[in-house]
């Protein structure tokens, strides 16, 4: 027993650690991931332009490994209710079965009945009768007989019809159990594989970022625009309230994989900011992408999602007048951005 605790413990910190574990080895053991570090040759203008190519590379590696967390939760949702209807179809089952072989009796002792020559119609009991009176009373005595005889072999029936159908719905629970399973068991996979690859290319970016200068971290960060929120439909819309949430996050830092409430990568912002309107959307950019209405760019308004890329990879929140609010890429805080100077545009989607 002990033995299986142990086993099952380091499993779990397997999962639970390895990725950061192996970005640690890669760092410490080996020094800093190949390419990294500025080269002898390369120029202030070339290690902004490589951080940038960086830090979008790790974007989509972010993004991904969002997808796999929400795939993995939601396959845990499914085996979770597999195996509780594979836990009601049995218990229904169970008492189906209890139930067929109660009546089971019943039924065969009508059939032995039978077999010995009894008599359950009305031309025995005329037969029979040796009075009107003697008549009427083994009439209503074999119609009562031939009632209960006719409910329990229909209850007999519609009960074995049911258990079979129980035993069906069993199997199919198991089944469906065993595929949530393996579903789980790739995905888990899946999802340790895009941490680790996540982990390694964040060393990557930091490793540049630390090499940059102040001129090229400005440049980086690119000009301050202040925006008007008065420019912003008043109104109690979701669309709205999720416009001046995420306004209000304005200098936040961009961190990878966070929702809030401080620190944002780009689509947890956007979730954040409509969750603060009580409206649930989408996990990742690509995910937002295909949960929205399309809009084209020349209808959007304030509130509408602008997608990036044309992997979905990045998303910003139109706030009109031509501007979006996003959370970028690391060592950049949340801003406000032109619509293109935010990415290259992709789509646009609505929510409210």
């Amino acid at each position: 027993m002990a033995g299986r605790l142990k086993s099952g413990v380091v499993a779990a910190l397997r999962f639970l650690v390895g990725p950061v574990v192996l970005a640690l080895v890669v760092a410490l053991g080996a020094g800093a991931p190949a390419g990294a570090a500025p080269g002898p040759q390369e120029g202030p203008d070339q290690l902004l332009a490589r951080y940038k190519d960086l830090g979008n590379q790790a974007e989509q590696a972010s993004e991904a490994m969002n997808q796999a967390q929400v795939d993995f939760t939601q396959r845990n949702n499914d085996l979770r209710q597999a195996r509780q209807a594979q836990s009601d179809a049995q218990r229904t089952l169970a008492g189906l079965q209890v139930r067929e072989a109660a009546l089971q009796k019943d039924v065969n002792a009508i059939a032995r009945a039978s077999y010995m020559g009894a008599r359950v119609n009305r031309l025995y009991a005329v037969l029979v009768s040796d009075s009107p009176q003697s008549l009427l009373d083994q009439m209503s005595t074999l119609e009562v007989v031939s009632r209960k005889t006719t409910r329990q072999i229909r209850d007999f029936k519609q009960t074995r019809a049911a258990a079979e159908k129980a035993r069906n719905d069993a199997q199919k629970a198991e089944d469906s159990a065993n595929t949530a399973i393996q579903a789980v068991n790739k995905t888990r996979a899946d999802l340790q594989s895009k941490q680790s690859k996540l982990q390694m290319q964040i060393l990557q970016v930091k490793s540049v970022y630390e090499a940059m200068t102040g001129k090229q971290l400005a440049a980086l960060i690119g000009p301050t625009i202040s925006f008007d929120p008065r420019l912003i439909p008043p109104g109690t819309s979701a669309a709205t309230i999720a416009v001046q949430a995420a306004l209000s996050r304005i200098g936040d830092p961009y961190v990878w994989g966070a929702t809030g409430p401080n620190q944002f990568d780009c689509s947890g912002l956007m979730m954040w900011a409509y969750k603060q309107a009580g409206k649930t959307i989408p996990r990742t950019s690509e995910a937002q992408q295909a949960g929205g209405k399309p809009v084209s760019r020349n209808d959007m308004q304030p509130g509408d999602l602008v997608i990036y890329y044309s992997d979905a990879h990045h998303v910003g929140m139109y706030i009109g007048d031509g501007y979006v609010v996003h959370a970028s890429t690391f060592g950049v805080p949340v801003k406000v951005a032109t619509v293109d100077g935010a990415g290259p545009f992709a789509s646009a989607v609505r929510y409210s």
